[in-house]
């Protein structure tokens, strides 16, 4: 027979005959339960109950915020473009630059490398691993036989000696700034800035808060020879690239605040001027940009992470403006339904009713593409793109 005790329920085999004519008294559940017993076992089980809903209510939440990131990846062209796939694999590449018509440069978050790829037909291979042991590597910036590197809360420069990448032979290494506090975010992009100097993008320790460190959240000014450095802009929450457009001057993307709602705030494209605040942490839905700080030239979907930045070339194969960019947008976290996920071109236009005297206007080229981070120009014109995610890599042009 089954016997209910408080250590469970148990089964009992009764090998003992039986009496003749003897019957079993039916047994009850809870015959030998006490009320409090009773009471105590019926709360746990509407815990367990609530638990598993709240548990598949979550996983619900989770996949359709992130669910696209497994099955949203394959890029769709829009009108008159076309995506063509190249073989081969980059790894979780934060960043890439082409130094010549054969050799790829990527940033390898996963590994913690820069890696040198190199191109034949149709097909990208892996041809030398240039540093290693790195603590995720963001940015990178090449000038005269110097790499510079960004790594979380270090900027290193690497002089080295030889022609072609493969051959490149690093001399020794110094820090030139280290001790940038790094949680939420990190420091990304690294550039050439104003009268020999660098840019270097440094993100917020936070999603919403005042910095103790004022090199957070903003844009800095480095000497490339000493390290010393000061700040180019502030207010700049979480700015992953930037370049520089002739005739309009230095745009850098950032992404707001989260956990506002579906509509505040929009990611952003500004244009620098030194010394000026871009608004963070003191933008909110009923005063997006503060009085004496700088709005956007360009926004885009909020919560959707727009990120790295190519600068279109006169020989580009992609149709543009007289000023035009795009912008790989990586995709929502925490947006229900998930934003992002596309390719972006930003056609800039002079504007008199602008506060900087520049408006972009924003077309998306490439869809369901979630993951995606660098972006760069091939030397022939073709602008390639890869998938953080997945470690594939694309290229988009017009169909004609």
């Amino acid at each position: 027979m089954f016997t209910w005790t408080s250590t469970g329920l148990q089964l009992l085999a009764n090998t003992a005959p039986r009496m003749e004519g003897e019957t079993e008294a039916p047994a009850t559940v809870h015959e030998h339960l006490t009320g409090e017993e009773i009471q105590s076992r019926s709360h746990w089980k509407v815990i367990a109950l609530v638990s598993t809903v709240v548990f598949l209510l979550l996983g619900y939440i989770a996949y359709s915020a992130l669910g696209v990131y497994l099955t949203r990846t394959d890029p769709i062209p829009q009108e008159n473009h076309v995506v063509i796939d190249i073989e081969g694999n980059i790894g979780q590449a934060t960043c890439m630059d082409w130094l010549d018509e054969k050799h790829l440069i990527v940033c390898d978050a996963g590994e913690g490398s820069v890696i040198v790829y190199t191109l034949s037909e149709n097909q990208i291979t892996k041809d030398t691993t240039l540093l290693s042991g790195l603590q995720n590597p963001h940015g990178i910036h090449i000038d005269n036989s110097t790499l510079y590197l960004s790594e979380r809360g270090k900027l290193t420069a690497y002089p080295f000696t030889g022609d072609l990448p493969n051959e490149w032979n690093f001399t020794d290494s110094r820090i030139l700034v280290e001790g940038i506090p790094a949680k939420n975010h990190q420091t990304n992009a690294v550039h050439a800035g104003p009268n020999g100097t660098l840019i270097w993008h440094s993100g917020s320790t936070c999603n919403v808060c005042q910095e103790d460190d004022d090199r957070n959240a903003a844009l800095l000014m480095v000497n490339p020879d000493t390290g010393e450095h000061s700040i180019l802009a502030s207010g700049v929450r979480n700015s992953f690239d930037g370049a520089w457009i002739e005739d309009v001057g230095y745009v850098f993307t950032d992404n707001g605040r989260d956990w506002e709602g579906n509509d505040f705030p929009p990611e952003e494209l500004n244009l620098l001027e030194i010394g000026a605040d871009y608004g963070w942490p003191n933008d909110i839905p009923d005063d997006p940009v503060p009085n004496g700080t700088l709005g956007p030239i360009a926004t885009f979907t909020p919560h959707s992470s727009a990120n790295s930045i190519a600068v279109r070339p006169t020989n580009a194969t992609i149709e543009g403006a007289e000023h035009s960019l795009f912008v790989t947008v990586f995709g929502s976290w925490n947006a229900n339904p998930a934003t992002g996920g596309t390719i972006v071109r930003v056609d800039l236009f002079e504007d008199a009713n602008s506060s900087q005297g520049w408006r972009g206007d924003t077309t998306v080229i490439v869809e369901d593409v979630f993951g995606v981070l660098p972006i760069a120009f091939h030397p022939n014109g073709d602008l390639w793109f890869a998938n953080y995610m997945s470690g594939q890599i694309h290229i988009v042009k017009n169909e004609s």
